[in-house]
């Protein structure tokens, strides 16, 4: 009696094994997108401050150069064949904003990148916005498109930049008429842009 009830427990565990593994095969099958749930992947999280960029220094490089940054830092050799002649760039992050901006629930990274080409005494500003699989899904406007008839572009306040309802949220600083390089921009305001799926458009306020 004791074996045969032995046997049967076995049994009876070994078919509720089958039920379970048959569950979780069926729970995978429902999330894989025919039933209308998305399953969003996963993996480690990217140290924005420890990677590798591809950024155009706000189109002074158009083809884009590689960036691979160390403590948020980075510096690229120019190619002195090209014009305008610099000697190399220095490329830091200056501030990061994480949230879900293209909409499939994972959390994306924006990340606010400074490039200046040396010899210069210029700072250029790009904004990249990245997946959560860690793919560029584009940057933002340049500032020189908000810059209107200001002497120079508006520039981003680092401690500004956020992800607030699936839309990206900057504040910025315009120059006004009695600003000049040396003394930067001191004219505040708020741009906020969301992803149509192809690029970043501008949100009313």
């Amino acid at each position: 009696m004791s074996g045969s009830g032995t046997r049967s427990g076995r049994g009876l565990l070994r078919g509720r094994g089958v039920v379970a593994l048959a569950c979780l095969v069926l729970a995978g099958c429902a999330g894989d997108g025919r039933t209308g749930t998305a399953q969003v992947a996963t993996g480690p999280a990217t140290d924005w401050l420890n990677t590798t960029y591809t950024l155009t220094c706000d189109g002074v490089v158009p083809e884009g150069m590689r960036a691979h940054v160390v403590d948020g830092a980075a510096r690229v050799t120019a190619d002195v064949g090209r014009s305008p002649h610099y000697d190399y760039y220095d490329v830091h992050v200056r501030a990061t904003a994480t949230g879900d901006v293209d909409g499939d629930g994972a959390s994306d990274a924006v990340v606010l990148l400074e490039c200046s080409p040396q010899p210069s005494n210029g700072i250029l500003q790009e904004v990249e916005v990245l997946s959560s699989t860690g793919d560029l899904l584009g940057a933002l406007p340049s500032p020189r498109t908000l810059q209107g008839d200001a002497l120079l572009p508006p520039e981003y306040d680092p401690a500004g930049l956020a992800v607030q309802d699936g839309e990206i949220v900057a504040s910025m600083k315009a120059y006004g008429p009695g600003d000049f390089h040396a003394s930067g921009p001191s004219v505040p305001f708020t741009v906020r842009w969301r992803f149509d799926g192809e690029g970043f458009v501008p949100i009313s306020p």
